[in-house]
Formats: C-alpha cells, sequence, structure tokens
C-alpha cells in the first residue's frame, strides 16, 4: 500500500460512507482520514475511520492541512442534502476528487466531473460523460454517448442504454432500465425496477414497466 496515499475527510458516516471507505482502501491514491456527521458520536469509528465531529470541524482540517474531501452520504429519492454538501465543500475550497472503485470498467475515453463517485462493478462505456457530483452505484451499466448530469444518482444496477441523458438531480431507483436516446428530466424520480421506454419530464415520478 501506498504510504504517501493523500488524507481525505468523508462528510457522513452511514452506509454510503462504509461503501466509499472500502473503496479507499482498495486504491492507492487517498486515505480516510476522518468522518464528519452530527449523527455520530466524537472519537467512534467508522471501519477504522474516526469521527472527528460535524461539518463545523472542516475549517479546523483544512488548518491542520486537509485540502480534500468528499461527500459520503446517500441518497433515496432527492439528492439535496449531496448538493448542499457539495456546494459547502466547494465554498470552503476543499478539493473533491472523482473515486472510482478498482473493480469498475472504465472507457478511456469517460469523462468524470469533480467529486463524481463511481462504485464497485459498474460499466461505463465509450464518449459517456458524469457530471460533477453525481454516483453510478454498485453494478450499473452505462452504454455509449451517455450524459448523467451533476449530482445525478443512479442507484445499483441501473442499466442505461446508448444515448440516455438523465438530467440534473434526477434519481434513479435500483434495477431501474431506460431504453436508447431516452431523455430524463432534471430532478426525475424513477421508481426501482422500473423500465423507462419514453422521455420523462422534470420533476416527474414515474413507475412499472413500460414506466408511466
Amino acid at each position: 500500500m501506498n504510504q504517501n496515499r493523500t488524507p481525505l475527510i468523508l462528510l457522513g458516516g452511514g452506509g454510503h460512507a462504509r461503501v466509499l471507505i472500502d473503496l479507499l482502501l482498495e486504491w492507492d491514491s487517498y486515505m480516510p482520514a476522518g468522518i464528519l456527521d452530527p449523527e455520530l458520536a466524537v472519537g467512534s469509528q467508522i471501519k477504522g475511520v474516526p469521527v472527528l465531529g460535524t461539518d463545523e470541524e472542516l475549517r479546523t482540517q483544512q488548518e491542520q492541512g486537509i485540502q480534500h474531501a468528499v461527500v459520503a452520504v446517500g441518497s433515496t429519492r432527492t439528492t439535496a442534502l449531496r448538493r448542499t454538501l457539495y456546494g459547502q465543500l466547494r465554498e470552503l475550497g476543499f478539493e473533491q476528487p472523482s473515486l472510482v472503485h478498482p473493480s469498475a470498467i472504465l472507457s478511456s475515453s469517460v469523462i468524470l466531473g469533480e467529486g463524481a463517485q463511481v462504485m464497485a462493478g459498474a460499466i461505463i462505456q465509450t464518449e459517456t460523460r458524469i457530471g460533477a457530483g453525481a454516483v453510478v452505484n454498485t453494478g450499473a451499466r452505462i452504454d455509449h454517448d451517455c450524459e448523467i448530469k451533476q449530482h445525478a444518482f443512479l442507484a445499483p444496477g441501473v442499466i442505461l442504454s446508448g444515448g440516455v441523458t438523465v438530467g440534473e438531480n434526477a434519481f434513479l431507483g435500483a434495477g431501474a432500465v431506460v431504453i436508447q436516446g431516452t431523455h430524463i428530466g432534471n430532478n426525475a424520480v424513477i421508481a426501482a425496477g422500473a423500465v423507462v421506454v419514453r422521455d420523462v419530464e422534470d420533476g416527474a415520478l414515474v413507475k412499472g414497466v413500460p414506466a408511466k
């Protein structure tokens, strides 16, 4: 293991954070140096990573030389908290690296935005763009020429055929399938297991097979 890995703070200490800690421990670039979460006791540990306090501790960590942090909360239907924390880190000047699990498969032409996260077993094909703060979760499959806009959240097992656009802040539930060329609007919610065969308007909630 690289002993010169860059220290990094995680905002959040729940299930998503534990997945990210595993990702970081499998990778040789960043070291999880601490967790900030108002729901956890200072001094406790999550997978060996110490809980340092709340978000108010960010400036102290900066003063101690920490320059990197990531949003480590998950999402269920809304990405509002993730967006808020992302903005907070940007305002304070933290660098938010994109994180990719070593077992994920990405084409060399994939573009990852600031703070994007790609989890274990995901596959992302050629000419796809993943926006800032977006999450491609465990085992998701994204085919060629897709665009996942900022802060969108793809739950485990989502499948996107070629040329799909996922709007800002959209949430796609576990196992959702989207056929080729489809546009998912900003803030839309696709229920788990839905099969999307037509465009989805901004802010809509769709479910079922076919989704409506």
